[in-house]
C-alpha cells in the first residue's frame, strides 16, 4: 500500500523565515520620517505661506446647495409612511441651516 505525501510546496514553513527581525521591538531605526538631508533642502512649510486655507471655498457651497436639491427630489420616492420624509426634510433643512449660517460667517469675518 502507497503512502500519499504532500509535495514540499504544500507545506507548511518550520519556521518564520524573519522571526528574529518581526518580533524584536528595535530592529527598527526609531525615527523613519525623513533623511538628514531632507531638511536642509526642505524648511518647514505651512499651507497658509502659499495659499491653502482649509477651505474648499465656492465649489463646496454649491456641492452643498446640490446635495440640499437632490435630497428633495429624494421626497418624491415612495414611503411605506411619512418618517422617511420627515428625516428628509431635517437633513435638507440642516444643510441649508449650515450654508446660510456660512454665508453671514464670511459676510462679517472681516469686521472682527
Amino acid at each position: 500500500m502507497e503512502t500519499l505525501r504532500t509535495p514540499q510546496r504544500y507545506r507548511p514553513l518550520r519556521r518564520c523565515q524573519n522571526g528574529g527581525v518581526a518580533l524584536n521591538p528595535h530592529s527598527e531605526q526609531p525615527d523613519l520620517a525623513s533623511p538628514p538631508d531632507y531638511a536642509h533642502d526642505h524648511p518647514t512649510e505651512h499651507p497658509e505661506d502659499w495659499g491653502w486655507h482649509g477651505e474648499w471655498g465656492r465649489a463646496a457651497r454649491i456641492g452643498g446647495y446640490l446635495v440640499a436639491i437632490v435630497i428633495i427630489v429624494m421626497i418624491t420616492a415612495t414611503h411605506y409612511n411619512n418618517s422617511g420624509t420627515l428625516w428628509l426634510l431635517i437633513f435638507a433643512a440642516g444643510l441649508v441651516v449650515m450654508l446660510l449660517w456660512d454665508i453671514l460667517r464670511r459676510r462679517n469675518s472681516w469686521r472682527k
